[in-house]
């Protein structure tokens, strides 16, 4: 992944979501999401080992959102929204993590419960959409095309 595309993910904590199209696989949450996706979403190599304990299927996400609040810089109410994430977003795969004492009075918290419902039904505080190389391959095609075109256009105004 190029510098301008993790330039994308915000340095700082938040929930995420792993998606294949519409439908989320996966929810979880990172102290700095700009790490995590250098450290194990866009390695260079094979999928991460953490990136396979998120999705047993890495090559069939298609979109990562993200949900940013300033309640999520606790790590501890970050977990607990996570939990919140997971009951609205409905996620594929489930995940096993335990809670806090202070993650578990988050969730008994109403007010925290409901801000972060509306937060996870609302717009993703941002997305990013990794390209296949399938992908990639007809870009590069199209642009020859079109370069070629050009080129001819050129070629005929001689």
């Amino acid at each position: 992944m190029s510098r301008f595309s993790l330039n994308k993910f915000p340095d700082g904590p938040g929930v995420y979501a792993l998606y294949e199209h519409q439908q989320a696989l996966t929810v979880g949450s990172a102290a700095n999401l700009r790490q995590l996706a250098e450290e194990h979403l866009f390695a260079f190599t094979a999928p991460s080992e953490a990136l396979r304990q998120m999705t047993a299927h890495p090559e069939q996400v298609t979109e990562i959102s993200w949900w940013q609040h300033p309640a999520l810089a606790d790590e501890d109410r970050r977990t607990a929204a996570r939990w919140v994430a997971i009951e609205v977003l409905a996620p594929v795969e489930h995940p096993r993590f335990s809670l806090s004492k202070v993650g578990e009075a988050a969730l008994e918290d109403r007010e925290f419960v409901k801000s972060m419902e509306q937060l996870f039904r609302g717009a993703p505080a941002g997305s990013f959409v990794p390209q296949t190389l399938d992908a990639l391959a007809r870009s590069v095609y199209e642009l020859k095309e079109k370069v070629a075109e050009l080129e001819r256009r050129l070629a005929s105004k001689d």
